[in-house]
């Protein structure tokens, strides 16, 4: 009886924390034993979430912006739940309301540590639109040049195997000139084209892009021939070396009149919850979140960007090729309303020069108000 009243204060004083006591031989032989049996068959007990130590680590909000290398679709489908505000600076657990992160649809997202790259796998109905207001022209030309714009896109993304990502995106856009006098350009002209995009697993913090863009940009006067055909195409090494800094490292090509190659590189920044930074080239972005109200999420925003377009048209019964390059800067607002995005942006473009490729002369076009827009489904 007294061995058995032993073993029961043994067990009881032996979660306690170790004394420095002596330990018989006999322990010692006990203990060599029980270690060298074979493992349990049960897994380990796991403590609840509440028993567990919080992490020290607080996710960054991060306000993504459209297109380019870092898309950011709209946050949930039309049969999610109801919104609900919160507090922009608590930790937010379940679905990202800003990044959607669908890898991982078993796992609950925090806003943000997903990285800057999130993925919205299947169908994703994009439309966006600009109006250049009428600028005066210089140099040969004469008059003064609007432009009004319309670019529809439907983007389908989904995984080639459980680790890399394929995006198709099948494109169409418009393009309303009015003016100049001289040289008389075409009312209308047309784009259709097709982007395929490549994302690579993440080993080590590095990610890789590979990106082919072909597409036809033509008045439709006349045949086409290869004035029509832009072969775009950009590849990139993405870096994180923190939860708030990642590199970017790569060149663009782009199909103009002239052959365009320039770098695709910087860095995206995240400071703290509301504010990111992307210091890229050749379009760059600063977005401030403003926080959940009207039944949105907010966010204020400006950027920068160098822009090139390039069309086959008829010039004097030939056939000829206009390229129009600008700079464009502009402040937004952007918002999510679960079941789409949209936003809106006035700016200004300067430095526009429209460059041929055959005799008609270049010309200039004064700097100007930029109006821009768009929605995500």
């Amino acid at each position: 009886m007294s061995n058995v009243l032993l073993s029961l204060f043994a067990m009881l004083i032996s979660g306690l924390p170790a004394q420095a006591t002596g330990v018989s031989e006999r322990d010692r032989g006990l203990a060599v034993v029980f270690r060298e049996e074979d493992p349990a068959i049960t897994a380990p007990i796991q403590h609840p979430g509440w028993l567990r130590e919080p992490s020290q680590k607080r996710p960054v909000v991060r306000g993504q912006s459209y297109g380019g290398t870092y898309d950011s679709p709209p946050s949930t489908p039309p049969l999610a739940a109801p919104y609900q505000p919160y507090d922009p600076f608590a930790l937010q657990a379940g679905p990202d309301p800003v990044l959607p992160y669908v890898n991982d649809p078993g796992q609950p997202v925090l806003s943000g540590v997903n990285g800057p790259q999130p993925e919205r796998f299947g169908f994703t109905p994009m439309f966006d639109g600009y109006y250049l207001a009428p600028a005066g022209t210089s140099g040969p030309a004469d008059g003064y040049f609007s432009v009004q714009a319309y670019d529809a896109a439907l983007k389908y993304t989904a995984m080639l195997t459980p680790e890399w990502i394929f995006t198709n995106t099948a494109q169409a856009g418009v393009r309303l000139w009015d003016g100049p006098n001289y040289p008389d350009l075409p009312g209308s002209v047309y784009r259709f084209g097709w982007d395929f995009l490549l994302n690579s697993p993440t080993v080590g913090g590095w990610t890789a892009q590979l990106d082919f863009n072909p597409s036809i940009n033509t008045d439709f006067d006349g045949s086409l021939g290869r004035e029509a055909f832009n072969l775009d195409a950009y590849g990139a090494l993405l870096y994180r070396t923190s939860p708030q800094w990642m590199w970017v490292l790569g060149v663009q090509y782009w199909d103009r009149v002239d052959n365009i190659i320039i770098p695709y590189a910087g860095a995206v920044w995240n400071p703290n919850e509301r504010l990111e930074l992307r210091m890229l080239f050749p379009k760059s972005r600063i977005s401030y979140f403003l926080g959940n109200f009207g039944n949105g999420s907010h966010w204020l925003y400006a950027q920068g960007e160098y822009h090139v377009e390039s069309y086959q048209i008829q010039q004097n019964g030939n056939r000829d090729q206009i390229q129009l390059a600008d700079w464009r800067v502009g402040m937004g607002l952007r918002s999510d309303h679960q079941w789409y995005d949209k936003y809106f942006e006035v700016g200004l473009v300067f430095g526009r020069q429209n460059t041929f490729l055959n005799s008609t002369p270049d010309f200039n076009v004064n700097n100007g108000l930029m109006l821009r827009f768009g929605v995500r489904f």
